[in-house]
């Protein structure tokens, strides 16, 4: 086997923070957190959303 330290537990690290980056568990949790809290501010995200577009509109940048 390798010693401690040696070049399969440097290996062994890798894969181990490979996985944590590759995991597909993190971004869904937060992808589920941001629908949630869009869901709930549904009404202001919208009259935002309208608000800016008839700035845009009306500013003359159409």
């Amino acid at each position: 086997m390798g010693e401690p330290g040696g070049p399969t537990d440097r290996l062994s690290g890798a894969r181990a923070v490979r996985a944590l980056l590759t995991d597909p568990v993190l971004p869904v949790a937060v992808l589920g957190i941001a629908v949630i809290a869009a869901v709930l501010h549904a009404p202001v995200l919208t009259w935002a959303i309208t608000g800016g577009l008839a700035g845009y509109s009306l500013s003359g940048s159409v």
